[in-house]
């Protein structure tokens, strides 16, 4: 960048820092990078762009998704955690750091500066306290969760990108033409995005609930034939 050049341009950036100006605007979108500065109708950015987005890629080359990511970098505040699940996670992150490092990927989690783990998803972790208390470890949970969520990553760019596509073809007020800046795309695309990820959330949460009292059951008294599980009256089950 020459001396008397006001900085760089998103397209100028975007060679420079090897991402696409698309990405670099979600980035800002998200926070996790600094407006341009405008002059006129050109917006210009500078090193500290260059240096956060080299960042991000960085954290991105190391598995981290954007989530924790957003949290390394301050821009989402890890969430609080309860005294118990406090000492879990930090039990966790000094005896299974594998574990902590695959979960961070999905920023479940993320490990601070000092090396304390500290949650990122707060439902997530507390669902694995709720299993704690029902007698299920919670290093097999979180091994468990950490499988599903890679098993569930390739399907949900699927179905995101196929949903989202047959939302955005029925909605004229999205196609070519309906859109002038490119801030009125961000608007756009957060609500589009956040209505979207509300309505398959709620509609995946459907779905096990319709299906996990009636497997849940089965699979329980399953394990019990085979003498996994010891029932022991009518109601207690032993989990060893």
């Amino acid at each position: 960048m020459a001396a008397e050049s006001p900085g760089y341009t998103v397209d100028e950036l975007a060679a420079k820092v090897g991402m696409s100006p698309r990405n670099i605007r979600a980035h800002q979108t998200r926070s996790l990078l600094g407006a341009p500065i405008r002059r006129g109708r050109t917006a210009y950015y500078d090193e500290s762009h260059v240096r956060r987005l080299e960042a991000i890629k960085s954290l991105q080359r190391q598995g981290y998704n954007l989530v924790a990511i957003e949290a390394i970098l301050g821009v989402r505040s890890p969430e609080p955690a309860g005294e118990a699940l406090e000492q879990m996670l930090q039990r966790l992150g000094r005896d299974h750091p594998g574990l902590v490092h695959a979960l961070a990927g999905h920023g479940v989690l993320v490990r601070g500066e000092d090396g304390s783990v500290e949650m990122v998803r707060a439902r997530l972790m507390r669902s694995v306290q709720g299993l704690h208390q029902a007698g299920v470890h919670a290093v097999p949970s979180l091994q468990v969760l950490s499988e599903v969520l890679d098993r569930l990553r390739l399907i949900a760019e699927e179905l995101v990108r196929s949903t989202g596509q047959r939302i955005v073809n029925a909605t004229p007020a999205l196609r070519v033409g309906a859109l002038s800046t490119w801030d009125d795309l961000d608007v756009k695309s957060n609500a589009l995005t956040n209505g979207m990820i509300g309505l398959l959330t709620e509609a995946f949460r459907v779905a096990l609930e319709n299906f996990g009292p009636i497997a849940m059951p089965e699979l329980i008294a399953d394990s019990a034939a085979d003498g996994q599980i010891r029932l022991t009256g009518s109601a207690t089950i032993d989990i060893g």
